[in-house]
């Protein structure tokens, strides 16, 4: 018996430390600190996403979502003037952010949707899909989603998981105490807010070095840079049938976007944008293509005067898009 207790102690701790990570999830929050809690990161964009959507009274009509790559390749300040030239006025923003995981695409879609009803969603979409969700996800999805794994072989879930009872006290906490705490701001300042920021993320070479916008890279950096991530990508290791397993953060964060599209009557297509001398195509291809046309960009990859490192074009780069993508835009927004 005397064996039996240490056990006993083990579980009895166990259960209070659950049923407090419980309670202090279930903590009330304010959703507007909740989006600052990357201020400072490579991913503080998203503090402006949030205030753009609900903060700004000016409508949305094009959205893009994706990773880095759509940062660099869709300034959305030339492609509302491009879209002019089209006949069509239109705002548009880039609510893209750094890295890949399509789990905070779908984040940042849904808390969008909430407030704003865009004409067209645009999903960056590159060579391959994401085995893992994005690191942002766990900073910025309410509770619920959180809590939600969403797919069997969510790897991030756990981890993701035991950050939220911390998050959520934090959250707390800042919202509680006058002024806010932690750098919070519990209220909007309109003097503080920049209508159109520049999109652009400052990016850096591993020795460090910013990857400027506007300069195109050194052709011996680019073709480095293109074979270490042609040598670091995995392919498929599963048959095609188990696609929904291997690349569950993809797939399934998809389907619950083109979802909450079609809930509200938005168009959906996706962007496809390459790596330097990478594939002119994406893999999952034909999966997207049951929710929307793929626009394949494919044709930049062979240009290295276009891209400012392996991965992200130059400013050039993308107004060198434009001609090209600024009609199918306005087409899908002229039709009914």
């Amino acid at each position: 018996m005397a064996r039996l207790r240490p056990l006993r102690s083990f579980f009895a701790v166990l259960g209070v430390a659950l049923a407090a990570a419980l309670v202090a999830c279930l903590l009330p929050e304010n959703p507007y600190q909740r989006w600052q809690l990357l201020d400072g990161t490579l991913h503080a964009k998203s503090r402006w996403i949030y205030e753009r959507i609900h903060f700004d009274p000016r409508p949305i009509d094009v959205a893009v979502v994706g990773p880095s790559r759509a940062i660099r390749a869709v300034d959305a300040r030339h492609l509302e003037a491009a879209l002019r030239g089209q006949g069509v006025q239109a705002h548009v923003v880039n609510f893209a952010l750094p890295e890949g995981g399509r789990d905070v695409n779908d984040v940042i879609v849904e808390e969008m949707l909430r407030e704003k009803t865009p004409k067209l969603l645009i999903i960056g979409v590159i060579e391959k899909p994401s085995r893992f969700g994005h690191p942002a996800y766990k900073y910025l999805a309410p509770p619920s989603m959180v809590a939600d794994p969403g797919y069997a072989t969510n790897l991030d879930y756990l981890a993701n998981l035991a950050y939220l009872p911390f998050r959520q006290m934090r959250l707390f906490v800042a919202d509680v105490l006058p002024g806010g705490a932690f750098g919070l701001s519990k209220t909007f300042r309109a003097e503080r807010y920049t209508p159109d920021p520049t999109q652009d993320i400052l990016f850096t070479t591993r020795t460090g070095e910013v990857v400027p916008a506007d300069q195109p890279a050194r052709r011996d950096d680019l073709e480095a840079g293109a074979r270490d991530l042609k040598a670091r990508t995995t392919p498929p290791l599963l048959p095609r049938a188990f696609a929904d397993l291997e690349f569950g953060d993809d797939r399934h964060y998809i389907r619950r976007i083109v979802a909450a599209a079609e809930r509200r009557h938005v168009k959906v297509a996706f962007l496809f944008l390459p790596f330097y001398t990478g594939p002119q195509a994406a893999q999952e291809g034909d999966f997207y293509r049951r929710f929307g046309p793929v626009w394949n960009a494919g044709f930049v990859a062979p240009h290295p005067e276009l891209y400012s490192d392996y991965a992200h074009l130059t400013t050039q780069g993308a107004d060198s898009l434009l001609p090209w993508l600024a009609p199918k835009v306005a087409q899908e927004l002229k039709a009914p």
